[in-house]
């Protein structure tokens, strides 16, 4: 008779274990699925901003191309390389990324240790970008894909992988949506624009930034 109630405790203790490990799952699940990015998410952040007024022209003075984006800026970033940017020519687009208040978002892609190799469970969020960048409306756009990471490592380093693993999104989307390379342009800033700069080694400073850089 004891032996029968104590198979039953265990029995019972057994079935609340399980029924824990399966609501954790579940928990588990349904925060992976709410991390991902819809295309429709992704086009409402990248669609040009509406000019806060109407330009005014002056002597000397051309009006801004979109939004806060001056014509000098607007021509410079059309005129940019899609990869191998200098220094100096990164300093700039940064300033022009900061003062014009470029439509942006940005995108959680995992990449293996010290590679380029973006992996499998990134796939739905890059799947969703390329289908935004293939809609009408941002289908004139050009994108800068910016690598950006945390400060761990060294600063050279940093740069260096930023560099191929931007490169590696902008060959993935024109590889599988049929992007125009001449749309994409592949930046790495490595740890220079930190998103959390209280945190310098946050998980929220190893991103994919995709910028509206404005028409072609």
């Amino acid at each position: 008779m004891f032996g029968v109630m104590l198979e039953k405790i265990r029995q019972a203790r057994i079935g609340r274990i399980l029924a824990l490990v399966l609501i954790a799952g579940s928990f588990t699940a349904t925060a992976g699925k709410a991390q991902s990015l819809s295309s429709d998410e992704i086009l409402r952040s990248l669609k040009s901003k509406p000019a806060s007024g109407t330009p005014t022209r002056s002597l000397g003075q051309k009006p801004a191309a979109q939004g806060g984006l001056k014509s000098s800026d607007s021509n410079y970033l059309k005129e940019l390389p899609t990869r191998g940017l200098k220094i100096e020519m990164k300093s700039r687009v940064a300033e022009i990324i900061d003062h014009a208040d470029l439509p942006s978002i940005d995108i959680e892609v995992r990449f293996d240790f010290d590679s380029a190799k973006i992996r499998d469970q990134s796939l739905p969020d890059l799947d969703a970008l390329g289908r935004a960048l293939s809609s009408p409306e941002l289908s004139g756009a050009r994108l800068l894909v910016n690598g950006h990471t945390d400060a761990r490592g060294g600063e050279g380093y940093n740069m260096e992988l930023s560099e191929r693993r931007a490169e590696s999104v902008r060959e993935y989307l024109v590889s599988h949506y049929g992007i125009s390379g001449k749309r994409l342009v592949a930046i790495g800033f490595g740890e220079e624009r930190l998103k959390d700069r209280h945190d310098p080694e946050a998980a929220a400073n190893r991103r994919v930034e995709i910028v509206n850089a404005g028409d072609m």
